[in-house]
């Protein structure tokens, strides 16, 4: 698998966070997405698992397959933005955050629908 497509994980990776059961549709605000950091989180993309983790001032850290990357996040609008150094080559990728099940699910600009769930909280 392309580093390419991890990155692409990991920037909703952000990057897995765990939701309660039946959680209300619709994308998160800006403030909803800012309570997700600092945190530990895992990503799931084309069926590969990256580990990341996000602090809340904006930085980023991620593994997949023995490699490392360092990024940030930010907002733009209400979609969230994140650029690994490696992963993305220093591109943003961006795209507004849905709740699906215990999944924060988004679509990044070429169509590739991504989730992420938080690892560092206790599951439902």
């Amino acid at each position: 698998m392309a580093l390419r497509s991890i990155s692409a994980a990991v920037l909703f990776g952000a990057a897995a966070l765990t939701l309660a059961a039946g959680a209300e549709a619709g994308s998160l605000g800006k403030g909803e997405i800012a309570k997700l950091f600092p945190g530990q989180f895992e990503a799931k993309v084309k069926g590969y698992r990256v580990a990341f983790s996000g602090t809340r001032g904006g930085t980023l850290s991620g593994q997949a397959f023995g490699q490392q990357d360092k990024g940030r996040w930010y907002m733009q609008g209400s979609s969230l933005c994140v650029v690994w150094n490696k992963w993305t080559k220093g591109k943003a990728q961006c795209g507004e955050i849905q709740r699906q099940g215990g999944w924060y699910v988004a679509m990044n600009n070429d169509g590739e629908v991504l989730k992420f769930r938080r690892t560092d909280l206790a599951q439902n």
